[in-house]
């Protein structure tokens, strides 16, 4: 991935990524036109001589996150004409890539029509996936042009990041990350190139951008004295000046953030993670599936009679599976919904298989989860492996802490409180009782003895009763007073 530095219309960023000798730059028309009026040409051969690689960006993304522009479709039209017409032609020939004018406002009718003017420089010209598209316009710009750009924004509305392996591998199209500002969408993208401004978030907002651990760390500025504490050796052992970046030094901390995004970029190509660069744009890796060959726009909608549906016996879906249980005695008992292996996964379509161990070509994963929780015992094991993971990565923290030479890590205290949060709501769920509650009511006339209260006087009777009849012999003999003489009133 080549990562392109954006921000190089403002001059004082422009001399800094020369002055670090970054191959690779981007720099906003719009923002540019923001800053000039044109009175005459921008020549970028003039600003930024024969290195480094230039990405122009039309910087349409700005106009389009503003729904209520103060631009009329008139004032758009004249500025892509100018962007096209003049900006752009002018400089081709030093430029490496330029992205296509998409302003949402004038429509994507005619953002459509407009591309017959990228047709001479396919190589050169990127077209931008529109989300409204969904992921079948995606594919189909992919099976179209050697160069596709797609938004951050377009990143976060539709979940395409699974889909952007298998369409470089199948399409050969560069993928181009267009304003990213998210780490995680750089590292799982398999992109051929990105742009983005958040390197110079430091000198805008005061953030903190250090690469420590094979990591790259952003603070934002409530935390730029504890970060630069806990890095400082890092830093130093980098090269900069570490008391000027605690001093808030901007070129220093400028510095620092064009080297860790560099390291950072390193990092990503060194994994992996992404794909690499295609050498010529009309070359094609792997043939294009016919699952992605689609008829034209114009034929899908002419008219034609559908063809009837064909209907076909129901199943459920993948990974889920309705069981019969039957009992010991060979009874059939109820339907059971359990989770099974969906078999749909393959290495062809995951997005971690250019670095898993047991990625082969045409294969279906190699990994299962054995995990069913059925029972009270099967759920406490599965709480108990929870905890254990959740103790590895606080430990794991705890660690990394005591190399940085015992800063106070704050992520390594909140993962203690969530590891006491889940710790306590298993404790709860293993927690077992037992409690009875026993209401009674009297009405009438009291009775004597707590049986006779709680459950009745018929009751209280016979619980005084004996259970069989003793006679008068027999209680007397039982009593000790066996020496006296027994008399019986035979009538009472």
């Amino acid at each position: 991935m080549k990562l392109y530095l954006a921000g190089c219309e403002i001059p004082a960023y422009r001399s800094l990524l020369a002055h670090e000798d970054y191959p690779t730059v981007a720099l906003s028309y719009w923002g540019l036109r923001r800053r000039t009026k044109f009175t005459k040409p921008y020549d970028l051969a003039e600003k930024f001589g024969e290195s480094p690689e230039i990405l122009i960006d039309s910087g349409c993304h700005s106009i389009n996150a503003k729904p209520n522009s103060d631009l009329t479709d008139a004032e758009l039209l004249d500025i892509a004409e100018h962007y096209y017409s003049v900006f752009i032609a002018d400089n081709l020939s030093r430029l490496s890539y330029y992205v296509e004018f998409d302003a949402h406002q004038l429509g994507h009718e005619w953002i459509r029509k407009q591309r017959h003017r990228l047709e001479p420089t396919r190589d050169k010209a990127i077209v931008v996936w529109n989300p409204d598209t969904g992921r079948e316009g995606l594919e189909q710009l992919c099976t179209e042009w050697a160069n596709v750009g797609i938004t951050q924004a377009g990143v976060d509305r539709l979940d395409v990041a699974h889909l952007l392996p298998h369409l470089a591998k199948t399409t050969g199209t560069r993928l181009f990350g267009l304003g990213m500002t998210k780490t995680a969408a750089l590292e799982h993208g398999h992109w051929y190139g990105a742009a983005s401004t958040s390197w110079i978030s430091p000198s805008q907002f005061g953030d903190t951008i250090v690469w420590a651990g094979k990591e790259l760390h952003r603070y934002p500025r409530r935390y730029k004295d504890m970060a630069r504490a806990r890095h400082k050796h890092a830093i130093a052992d980098a090269g900069f000046d570490a008391e000027a970046i605690t001093a808030d030094d901007p070129t220093e901390v400028l510095r620092l953030s064009v080297w860790s995004w560099q390291q950072f970029t390193d990092h990503i190509n060194g994994t992996g993670v992404t794909a690499p660069g295609n050498t010529h744009a009309g070359e094609k890796a792997d043939p294009i599936p016919e699952a992605v060959d689609r008829l034209p726009q114009e034929l899908r909608h002419a008219g034609v009679t559908p063809a009837p549906v064909k209907q076909r016996e129901k199943v459920p879906f993948p990974g889920l599976a309705v069981i019969q249980e039957t009992a010991e005695d060979g009874t059939v008992g109820r339907p059971v919904l359990k989770t099974v292996d969906p078999g749909v996964r393959n290495c062809d379509r995951c997005y971690l298989s250019s670095s898993c161990p047991a990625a082969q070509p045409g294969s279906a994963c190699a990994f299962s989860l054995p995990v069913e929780i059925r029972t009270k015992d099967q759920r406490a094991d599965v709480n108990a492996a929870i905890l254990e993971m959740q103790a590895g990565r606080l430990f794991g923290l705890r660690y990394a802490e005591e190399l940085e030479g015992g800063i106070i890590n704050p992520v390594l205290s909140g993962e203690i409180d969530r590891y006491m949060k889940i710790a306590k709501t298993v404790e709860e769920s293993e927690e077992t009782g037992f409690s009875v509650k026993i209401s009674a009511t009297q009405k009438g006339a009291a009775e004597t003895g707590l049986i006779s209260r709680l459950f009745g006087r018929d009751e209280g009777e016979q619980a005084r009763s004996l259970p069989h009849p003793i006679s008068v012999e027999r209680a007397a003999i039982e009593t000790g007073f066996v020496d006296a003489e027994v008399i019986e009133d035979k009538a009472a």
